[in-house]
């Protein structure tokens, strides 16, 4: 058998060639396909993106609540805020891999904004909530309820689009993040002026409007999600047909659409999934930590409450506008670690400038806007990176899971760095964040070596891939069948 000798031939088509069982190969037809891509992306996109800046939106909104003495509010006490923050990251672990699960198994138009009702439900609730034990619980089934968004979302996205253009997509899903968190500061500084109106706090009332407003946007989302392009009936025929075939095309022989149990297990025991899943696990210690707590940071560098709220929106901003701009170029060169690579070096840059005790608050300021520049382009291309080197969409689905519950680990671990104790300089939890960035670093290019070393088996030897298969066990291969090349 004979491999492909490179990303861009494995992607290349022969348009006049027909296949050895005598079925027609798949045709390109670059307009068609420009004028497909642009009808998925305003289809698909848009609500995505809103139901992930909604979820992140809920997820950290209680960083603000706290600027709105919801700790003293509840009287909790030395770190039973932070454990408030850890405990909605158990129940994101612990659901995360059974939602994807019934994902595979229903429809994205129904379970989507079944879990995102859920949430939304859940968010408001915890309006009245009046000790610790309330929000404790309060905060684990908002876990629950959010674990299966994310990676729901990542596996709906990547069966849909090609891998050269999955980053892209998954930067702008991301963005709503980046863009929560700027949009929180502002909105949190609007809704906290409610303070003592209908007898309710500040921070009643941000969870109570944004979790009805969750509430509203999901029962719209159920009349406008779309389910897999063999089903979308707002496509013509021909693009219905051309949308599949050229997905098939991309993944080659390593495409497999039927359910099989096998690809759970496949997904189970594939090591190289345990790899991305020490990576994300150990950088979204920095990235939740970060997310979590920017309004803190700022608030220690001598800013008011108020103020706090407002400078926490250009960190955000700028890890989004990041992350766009390096989704775009690592789309158009079909390469992932050196741009996850260079954002890790760039984070740590930036945290370094809040360490050090004799920078400036401009300097520490400007080095906060530097970890988001570089760690939400690191975090978000490593993601793309990962979906894109798994075939099958089962195996997909369990290993991005898999991925995002070890990635929420780590924010697990991230509530607990940044202590009341260490106000206002945080030297402990900066340093802390930038050692798992250099650890993260390390396992980045572990990751590199080995998915070069995998291809270049691919290429010089492929038939040791498929020695002692039967051909349903060669069909089912995924990516582990020579012919697919992995991105590095």
């Amino acid at each position: 058998m004979e491999t492909n000798n490179s990303l861009k031939d494995e992607e290349s088509i022969n348009k006049n060639e027909v296949s050895n069982n005598g079925e027609e190969k798949f045709v390109e037809n670059k307009e068609l396909e420009k004028k497909l891509l642009r009808k998925i992306d305003l289809k698909i996109m848009p609500i995505l993106t809103l139901l992930y800046l909604l979820s992140f939106l809920d997820r950290v909104n209680i960083g603000n609540a706290k600027l709105a003495h919801i700790e003293k509010d509840l009287g909790l006490v030395g770190t039973q805020f932070n454990w408030c923050l850890s405990i909605f990251f158990i129940g994101y672990i612990l659901f995360e891999i059974p939602s994807n699960f019934m994902l595979v198994r229903t429809n994205p138009s129904v379970w989507i904004p079944f879990i995102m009702i859920s949430w939304g439900v859940v968010m408001t609730l915890m309006a009245f909530v009046t000790n610790f034990s309330g929000l404790m619980t309060a905060r684990f089934f908002l876990g629950v309820c959010e674990s299966g968004f994310f990676p729901g979302a990542i596996y709906y996205i990547s069966t849909w689009y090609k891998r050269s253009e999955i980053n892209f997509r998954i930067a702008i899903l991301s963005v709503g993040p980046s863009f929560a968190g700027s949009f929180s500061g502002l909105l949190a500084y609007g809704i906290v002026r409610l303070d003592g109106r209908l007898y309710l706090k500040g921070w009643q009332w941000l969870f109570l409007i944004e979790g009805l407003l969750t509430v509203v946007v999901s029962i719209i989302s159920y009349f406008y999600l779309s389910n897999y392009p063999e089903k979308s009936m707002w496509l013509s025929e021909e693009e219905r047909k051309y949308a599949v075939e050229r997905l098939k095309n991309d993944a080659g022989k390593a495409h497999v659409t039927k359910y099989d149990k096998k690809q759970i297990y496949a997904a189970l025991t594939d090591w190289k999934v345990y790899l991305a899943m020490l990576y994300l696990g150990v950088s979204s210690i920095t990235f939740y930590s970060y997310s979590l707590f920017i309004p803190t940071i700022v608030n220690g560098m001598g800013f008011d409450f108020v103020k706090s709220q407002l400078l926490s929106v250009p960190p955000f901003f700028s890890a989004g506008i990041s992350g766009l701009i390096v989704a775009i170029i690592s789309d158009r060169k079909i390469v992932r670690s050196p741009f996850i690579i260079s954002g890790l070096f760039i984070a740590i840059i930036g945290y370094i400038l809040l360490a050090v005790p004799s920078v400036g608050i401009p300097g520490k300021y400007v080095g906060a806007c530097i970890v988001g520049a570089g760690l939400f382009p690191a975090t978000v291309t490593a993601i793309a990176w990962i979906t894109n080197n798994i075939a099958g969409h089962a195996k997909r689905s369990i290993s991005t899971a898999m991925v995002m519950m070890c990635a929420h680990i780590g924010g697990a671990v991230a509530s607990q760095i940044y202590r009341q104790k260490d106000f206002p300089h945080y030297f402990f939890a900066h340093s802390i964040s930038m050692a798992f960035l250099i650890i993260a670093t390390c396992i980045s290019i572990i990751q590199y070596f080995v998915f070069k070393t995998l291809n270049k088996k691919k290429r010089e030897n492929p038939q040791s891939f498929l020695e002692g298969k039967t051909e349903e066990e060669i069909t089912n291969m995924g990516d582990l069948h020579p012919d697919f090349i992995y991105n590095l």
